[in-house]
Formats: structure tokens, sequence, C-alpha cells
């Protein structure tokens, strides 16, 4: 009785979703914040992190795969990646490719989608195409699958060079260790069946901000609903993704995109992706939601019925998950002016969090907090309290399917951090921007968010799963920042013939 070959995969990681309109750059140091690993230690760190990654190496010990780490890089969303930082991820694994590729099976890459370089556009397409070009030449011929998230600028690149791109189907990601899983499952698939199989994309003019495109509300939530439709009516069909898009990446390929891996005839792939589009545009107005200024939704919190829970005023213009610096005061200011109570806030301030730990628990202080990152997120405000708690601002996540996990794992590093309070607000200072998609950031630093009155949170639709369930009611504010959802504010270059708003 024959045995069967024990099938060899090369992993890789390289994560990032880019703000280009961001001045600071991300360079090799800002990778090295989240933990850049080689080698075996991909595998060790990864096992039970509830991360893609974690779900790409369970289902590959299911299946008996040996797996050969290359290397993974994830950072923050934030800045332009630097050349330098390309080159450290393609060095290391161009290395283990050229090594162990007339050995492999398959490829397996954890990508974000929505990465720009200095140099470079499109990371993820250039990487495939690089890939593929490789394979070419070493008349090698194995699948190239990656997962990829629902944020994603996809290009034609990355589609044309790679076997299959599985995208997350929920924002919040609560899906993206699943969606891995399914990748991999995917991955074997095109390990043991030689069956063609061809991959569909369809760009379109529509750049959506991120308050635009939660999938429990349209016009995301119909579109994902007929497409998961589509997948089960069509046995051809392995998957198709509905791409948001990511709108703070000034380069062509931004937004909204549909694609699809069909072992079927392509034209009726494309009229497949045609028809979701047109689900799309009959929802078009959702995507683009209107906000209010803060003086307004002050006066409908007063005028109107409260039930027990917090109010969440939500800061999507400092949306941290959407790569800006969290520091932002547009709305901390002005509403310590008006004098309310029972405030809970997060500033991510590093000086100010050290300050803290300096003079240590119980003592006065008198801090300038926030707005320190640049000019485009108010100003840094001027508040007298107790240092309440201080802490290395670790802590692991309350929900393991956290948005947060798809990002940076269970493991959380908020860095120095402190607590500090007035007879107004509790605001935590940390020196890491962490996006607020947990209540263990919260708790984990003695923080009862459950008993505020007023919470800022600065995201967009990361925080629903940790934070609406506690809340009795939300409001998005209008205010400055660079991941404001009024898109026109911001001085795009390379969107020639896209639509950016909705009149």
């Amino acid at each position: 009785m024959n045995e069967t070959v024990q099938k060899k995969v090369l992993l890789a990681c390289f994560y990032h979703e880019t703000h280009t309109f961001l001045s600071q750059k991300t360079g090799v140091e800002q990778f090295a914040e989240a933990g850049i690993m080689i080698g075996r230690d991909l595998i060790t760190n990864n096992i039970d992190n509830g991360s893609p990654t974690d779900g790409f190496l369970s289902c590959a010990a299911e299946q008996n795969w040996e797996i050969i780490p290359s290397i993974q890089m994830t950072a923050s969303p934030s800045g332009t990646v630097t050349d330098e930082a390309i080159r450290f991820f393609d060095t290391h694994f161009f290395e283990t490719f050229e090594l162990e590729c007339q050995n492999l099976d398959g490829i397996f890459l954890v990508l974000h989608g929505a990465m720009v370089g200095e140099s470079v556009n499109d990371v993820e397409g250039a990487l495939l195409k690089k890939i593929h070009n490789r394979l070419k030449i070493k008349s090698i011929d194995i699948p190239v699958v990656a997962v990829i998230d629902l944020h994603a600028n996809v290009s034609s690149d990355m589609t044309d060079f790679s076997t299959c791109i599985y995208s997350y189907r929920k924002n919040p990601h609560s899906d993206a260790r699943d969606s891995a899983v399914e990748a991999a499952r995917l991955l074997g698939q095109f390990m043991d069946d030689e069956q063609t199989v061809s991959q569909c994309h369809l760009a379109t003019r529509y750049v959506i901000p991120p308050t635009g495109l939660g999938t429990a509300l349209d016009p995301m939530k119909s579109v994902q609903e007929r497409a998961r439709k589509l997948e089960s009516s069509d046995p051809d069909l392995l998957c198709i993704n509905v791409m948001g898009g990511y709108a703070y990446a000034d380069i062509p390929d931004c937004g909204f995109s549909i694609n699809c891996c069909t072992r079927g005839p392509i034209p009726v792939a494309n009229a497949y992706l045609l028809e979701l589009l047109g689900v799309f545009e009959v929802h078009l107005r959702d995507a683009y939601p209107v906000e209010d200024s803060l003086e307004d939704v002050l006066i409908t919190i007063d005028q109107t019925p409260r039930s027990e829970g917090p109010v969440l005023l939500i800061e999507p213009a400092d949306n941290i998950g959407g790569g800006a610096p969290g520091d932002g005061t547009g709305i901390l200011g002005p509403l310590l002016a008006t004098g309310r109570k029972g405030i809970v806030a997060i500033i991510n301030d590093a000086e100010a969090a050290e300050f803290c730990h300096k003079v240590g628990l119980d003592a006065q202080v008198n801090l300038r907090i926030g707005a320190k990152t640049d000019i485009y997120h108010g100003e840094p405000v001027t508040i007298d309290a107790t240092v309440h708690h201080i802490s290395d601002g670790k802590f692991d996540l309350e929900n393991k399917k956290s948005h947060l996990a798809s990002m940076m794992g269970i493991h959380i590093n908020m860095g120095l951090s402190a607590v500090i309070m007035n007879a107004q607000a509790t605001i935590l200072l940390t020196s890491r921007k962490i996006p607020p998609m947990d209540l263990g950031q919260l708790h984990s630093q003695g923080i009862t968010p459950e008993k505020a009155d007023l919470i800022i949170i600065k995201a967009a639709v990361s925080h629903k799963d940790a934070y609406d369930p506690i809340a009795a009611a939300s409001y998005y504010i209008d205010s400055d920042g660079l991941c404001s959802s009024n898109l026109n504010k911001l001085p795009y270059i390379k969107l020639l013939g896209k639509q950016v708003s909705v009149c």
C-alpha cells in the first residue's frame, strides 16, 4: 500500500494597510514593533493566537502538510511603506523560495491587500508577479493562494498572478482566522486536483469611506448575501470576494471591487460580478453616511430618552484601524469644554504616558495630551488630573475573534500606558496606537466602560462587536482628521475617473 506523500507549503505573511496621506513612513522599525518573525518563529509565535496565520497553520496540521516558514512582517495601519522594508521582506522570502522551490507543492501568503510602497503602488500585486515569474522561469507549476482583508484594493495583477485570493467576508473582521482556514482548504484542493481554475476581477469607479463598509448594513450586506447565494448555487464557483477597498490609499486601484475564482466558464463568472455590481449600485447612497457635528449630537442626546449604558461618540476621522494616529482631540477638547462628566477616552500619547510613569501613582498632573503627531488632528488639550493607574500596556483579547485578532493576534501591547482621572473624564494614555476593537483594552487598565456616560471611539466600524452590546446609543461625529468620511477633504491625485462622494 502506497503512503500519501506529505505536501510541502511555503508560508509567508506581509501585512499592512497603507494610508498614503500620512507624512510618517512605515519602515523596518515599525514592522519590528509587531515582531518580525523569520523561520520557525513564524510557526511557534502564531499557533493559537487567533490570527489568519494561525488559521492556516491549524488547517495545515489537519492535512499533515510540511510547512516551510519564510518571514512574517506586520505593522499597524500607517504611512507609506519604505522601499527598505519591502526589500527586507523580499530578501528573506526569496532566499527561502530559491532554496525550497523545487520541492514545493504550494505557496500560501497572508496579505492585507492595501499596501503601498515608496516606489510601487501595488505591493501585493508586485510580489505575486515576482513569484509567478520565478516559478515560470523554473518551469514549476504549483498553486499560489493568499488570504486578504476585506479592505484590500485589489488589482488585476493580484488576480492574474495568483491561483486564488480569498477575502474576509465580515466587517468587523470576526472571520479573519476562518477565512484563512477556507483559503488553506482551497490550496489543498488545488494541490490535489490539476483541474484548471480562473480568477475574474471587476474594478469599479467607487471609493467608499470605511464608515460605509460595515457588512451588517447596506450596501455591503446585500452584496455579500447575494454573493453567498451565487456561491452555493454554482458548484464551479470556489469563492466570490466582495472587496470594500481602502479609501486612504491614493493609487489607481483604490476602491470597491469584486472578484471570483471559478472552474466554470469565464463569461458566466463575469456575469456574476456584473450582477453583484448592480446590487451594490442600488444601495450606493448608503455607502456614504452623513456625520453630524458634536454640538448637534449633544442636543440630540439631551432630548432623547435614554436606556441603560454609555453613549458612543464615534470619531472616524481619527480611526486608528484606518491608519490615523489615535491622538486626535477634535471631540475630546470640545466635549471637556462643555463641562460634561462621565467621559471615557483613549489617547495615543507616548510622551504623556511616560511622564505619568515617572511621577507615579496618585500624582497630580497638569498635562497637554494629544494632537502631537501632525497638524491634522486638532490641538493638544490641557488637563489637570490624577494618575490613577500605570502599566506596561499588555493585555489579552477578551473576544478571541475580535477584529483586532486579524491584525495583531490575541496578545496586545499598547506600550507604557497610564490612566488619568478628574471630575469629568477617565482617559487611557497609550504609547502605541491600538484600535478600540476589544473591551479588554479598557478592562485591563481598571476602566469600566459599561459605567461611563460618554465614550469617545476612534474607529469607523471595527469597534462595533465590542462596544455596541454595551451601548445605549451611538453617534458618528464629523471632526478633523485624515480618516475623514468626507473623502472630498483629501488631496487625491491618482484617482482619475473615480467617484469618491455622492451628493
